[in-house]
C-alpha cells in the first residue's frame, strides 16, 4: 500500500477543507503527497512518543493519535503556503532538496563550459553563440595581448568545411570565393589552408599585419564539418546534481486554564474552553507560519525588483478627466501583465500565477472584468480572495498598503521562489490536569523555510497621483 492509499480517508477530508478555503479548487497530486508524508511523519512521531510513555492506556493512545492526525489533516491544507511556495515534507529533522542543472560540457564559440542551459528556475540565455552550439558555425572571439602586435588565430573546431571559407567582417558574414582568393598570394592562402590565419578587418577584407585597438575582442566565424566521421569533438550537454540543505526549526505554544473556569464556561456559556484554546493555539501557529512565508516573499520581491522594473509595475490610481472609473481601473491589468512579463524575461520559462497584495487594492479588482471573488465567509488573517484572469490572489495584513507582489509557484518539488519544508505539522501533547485544578496542553511544529529563487518574484505599487514617488525596498518591505 503506498502512502496515498494509506491516508486516503484523511486526504479526502483535506481536499474538502482545501476546497472550502480556496474557491472549490482541488488539491494537486503533489500537494496530496506532501500532506500524506507529513501525516506519516506525525504518526511515526506519536508511535515513538507512546512507546516511551508506559502510563498511557491503549484506548487513550488511539483516541489521542486520531486527534493529532485529524489536526494535521485540517491545519496543513488551510495554510496559504500550499499556493505560494513549494511544500516539501522532510522524512527527518534535516533534509536536502536535489535538482538537476543542465550545462554546457564544451567550450564552443562564445559558449563556455559550465554555462547553464536549463534548471528548474530558468533557461539559460539563448544568444547567437548558444543558437549555434550544436551547429557547424562557430564564432570565436579574437583576443590579442595589446595593439601593435602581429596576431594569428587557430580554430578550435575542425575539420573546416573546404578549408577556411567563412569570416565575419564588420558584423557581416563574407564567403571566400574565387575573386577573394585571387587577391592573395600563395603564401597567404597556404596560411589559410593550414587553418592559421591573421585577423581580418575593414570593409575591403584585408589581412592585418598588426593588431589595432579596434580589432581586440573582434569575432571571427568559421564552419567546421560536423557530418564527417570520426568527429574530433562534439558539443556536450552535462547534468549536474545540485542541492539545498534544510533543517527543521521548532515553533511551540501552550494553553493553560483552570478546570473551574472550564466548568463555568461549559455550564454558563455552553462552550468548551479547552477546545477553544486549542483551536486558538493552532490558529496562532498557522497564522505565524503564513505570515513568515508572506514576509519572506514580500521582502525578497522588493529586493529582486530593479528600479527600472518598478517603473513598469507602478500604477496610478488617480482618475483622469473624462475616463470612467471602471475603464481606468482596467488599466491595472496591464501593469500585472508587465510584472508577469518581467518574470518570463528573467527565466524564459515561467510567468506569474499568484499575487499577494494589501487589502487596499481589492476595491480596484472588484471593478475589473475577469475578477472572480472567492467566498470570504471565513476570513482569518491571510486569505485567498479570488482569481484575476487565472492568477490566484491572496490578501495579507503583512503587505503594506498599496503594495503587491507577483510570483510563480510550480506544481513540483523545486520550481518556486521559496520552500516550506514541514517535518512535523502541528502536534499537541496530551491534556494534563494538575492537583490545583490547572489544565495544560502544548502544541509544536517543526519545519524549515528557505528562499530558492527570487527571480520568480516581482514587486509593484499602486500610487495616488502622477507625481508620487515609489518608496525604496527598505521603506516598503522590511
Amino acid at each position: 500500500m503506498n502512502i496515498l492509499e494509506a491516508y486516503g480517508k484523511k486526504l479526502a477530508v483535506a481536499e474538502k477543507v482545501y476546497a472550502n478555503e480556496h474557491g472549490n479548487r482541488q488539491l494537486s497530486e503533489t500537494k496530496k503527497i506532501a500532506i500524506a508524508r507529513v501525516l506519516a511523519n506525525t504518526s511515526e512521531y506519536l508511535n515513538e512518543a507512546f512507546e516511551n510513555s508506559v502510563g498511557t492506556q491503549l484506548a487513550n493512545m488511539k483516541t489521542f493519535k486520531k486527534f493529532c492526525l485529524d489536526l494535521t489533516t485540517v491545519a496543513l491544507p488551510n495554510l496559504i503556503a500550499n499556493d505560494l511556495v513549494i511544500v516539501y515534507p522532510m522524512k527527518s529533522r534535516t533534509g536536502f532538496i536535489q535538482y538537476l542543472s543542465f550545462t554546457a560540457g564544451s567550450n564552443k564559440g562564445g559558449v563556455e563550459q559550465g554555462q547553464v542551459f536549463n534548471d528548474p528556475f530558468k533557461l539559460g540565455k539563448m544568444d547567437e553563440d548558444r543558437v549555434n552550439y550544436t551547429a557547424a558555425l562557430v564564432t570565436d572571439v579574437v583576443t590579442a595581448a595589446e595593439s601593435g602586435e602581429e596576431f594569428a588565430f587557430t580554430p578550435a573546431w575542425t575539420p573546416l568545411v573546404n578549408g577556411f571559407r567563412t569570416i565575419i567582417v564588420d558584423g557581416k558574414e563574407v564567403e571566400f570565393n574565387e575573386n577573394f582568393i585571387n587577391r592573395y598570394t600563395k603564401e597567404q592562402l597556404a596560411t589559410v589552408k593550414a587553418r592559421t590565419y591573421k585577423v581580418i578587418q575593414g570593409a575591403e577584407v584585408t589581412f592585418a599585419d598588426e593588431v589595432t585597438e579596434a580589432m581586440v575582442g573582434a569575432k571571427v566565424a568559421y564552419k567546421y564539418d560536423n557530418v564527417v566521421i570520426p568527429q574530433n569533438d562534439l558539443p556536450i550537454v552535462n547534468a549536474h546534481m545540485e542541492g539545498i540543505a534544510l533543517a527543521a526549526k521548532a515553533r511551540r505554544v501552550a494553553i493553560y486554564y483552570s478546570q473551574m473556569a472550564a466548568f463555568q464556561a461549559k455550564t454558563e456559556m455552553g462552550i468548551d474552553l479547552g477546545e477553544i484554546l486549542a483551536t486558538q493555539a493552532c490558529a496562532e501557529l498557522s497564522y505565524e507560519i503564513d505570515t513568515e512565508i508572506v514576509n519572506l516573499l514580500y521582502k525578497s520581491a522588493f529586493e529582486a525588483t530593479t528600479d527600472e522594473e518598478r517603473k513598469l509595475t507602478a500604477w496610478n490610481k488617480a482618475l483622469p478627466i473624462g475616463v470612467s472609473k471602471r475603464d481606468h481601473y482596467y488599466g491595472f491589468v496591464e501593469v500585472l501583465e508587465r510584472a508577469s512579463q518581467i518574470i518570463y524575461d528573467r527565466t524564459q520559462k515561467h510567468a506569474a500565477n499568484y499575487m499577494l497584495m494589501s487589502s487596499s487594492i481589492k476595491p480596484i479588482l472588484s471593478l475589473i472584468d475577469g475578477w472572480k471573488a472567492a467566498s470570504t465567509s471565513k476570513i482569518n488573517g491571510p486569505y485567498f480572495a479570488g482569481t484575476l484572469n487565472g492568477i490566484k490572489v491572496y490578501i495579507s495584513p503583512a503587505i503594506a498598503p498599496n503594495d503587491f507582489v507577483l510570483g510563480y509557484n510550480g506544481d513540483d518539488m523545486v520550481t518556486s521562489a521559496a520552500v516550506y519544508a514541514p517535518y512535523m505539522a502541528i502536534v499537541p501533547t496530551q491534556l494534563l490536569g494538575f492537583a490545583d485544578g490547572s489544565m495544560s496542553q502544548g502544541f509544536s511544529t517543526l519545519y524549515d523555510l528557505k528562499l530558492l529563487n527570487p527571480l520568480l518574484l516581482v514587486a509593484g505599487q499602486v500610487i495616488d497621483n502622477k507625481d508620487a514617488l515609489l518608496v525604496t525596498s527598505d521603506e516598503s518591505g522590511e
